[in-house]
C-alpha cells in the first residue's frame, strides 16, 4: 500500500514552528497551532506525493520564492487571525 503525503503540509508546518520562535502569540497552545495550520492549508494548494522521487520533485518545484513567501504570508495571516479570534477561551492569569 502506498502512503500519500501533503508536501504543503509539511512545509507549513515548519514554517509555523519557525514563526513560533520569533514572535509571540496570544496563545501557542496545540489547538491554536492546529488552527493556525488548517487556515493557512486551507488557502495554499496541495502538493501531494507517493513515492521517494515525488518527494524530491515536489520538494525541488516548492523551493521557488513565490511558493515560499506565500507560505510564509499565510502562516502569519492564519497566526493573526487565531490570535484575534481563538477557538477556546484564553485562560487569565
Amino acid at each position: 500500500m502506498y502512503e500519500l503525503k501533503n508536501h504543503t503540509e509539511i512545509v507549513v508546518q515548519q514554517a509555523l514552528q519557525h514563526y513560533l520562535r520569533t514572535n509571540i502569540l496570544t496563545c501557542s497552545c496545540e489547538r491554536c497551532q492546529a488552527d493556525i495550520m488548517a487556515l493557512a492549508l486551507n488557502r495554499l494548494p496541495a502538493r501531494y506525493y507517493v513515492s521517494s522521487r515525488g518527494e524530491i520533485m515536489t520538494q525541488w518545484e516548492s523551493q521557488a520564492l513565490p511558493d515560499q513567501a506565500r507560505i510564509l504570508s499565510e502562516v502569519v495571516r492564519a497566526a493573526q487571525q487565531v490570535t484575534t479570534t481563538p477557538s477556546h477561551p484564553l485562560s487569565q492569569p
